[in-house]
């Protein structure tokens, strides 16, 4: 499996933003849930989360900058 061109700079994309975005809710669930419980419910939580992972599915297919790689 070879990496995309710069992927150092995959910090941009809006795709692996919303990834990162998805994990840090699965970490914030570990310890914030329990105190937001009154608030957002398991379910209301759950479904958060899949709508983010729509969105993330959704910007992985949007092109997010220059060509690259391809034949002039």
């Amino acid at each position: 499996m070879k990496p995309i061109c710069d992927w150092r700079c995959c910090y941009r994309l809006y795709s692996v933003q919303i990834t990162i975005l998805i994990a840090l809710l699965g970490f914030a669930q570990l310890e914030l849930l329990p105190m937001w419980q009154a608030q957002l419910s398991p379910r209301a939580y759950a479904a958060l989360n899949s709508a983010l992972a729509l969105v993330g599915f959704v910007a992985r297919l949007i092109k997010q900058g220059p060509d690259q790689g391809e034949p002039s």
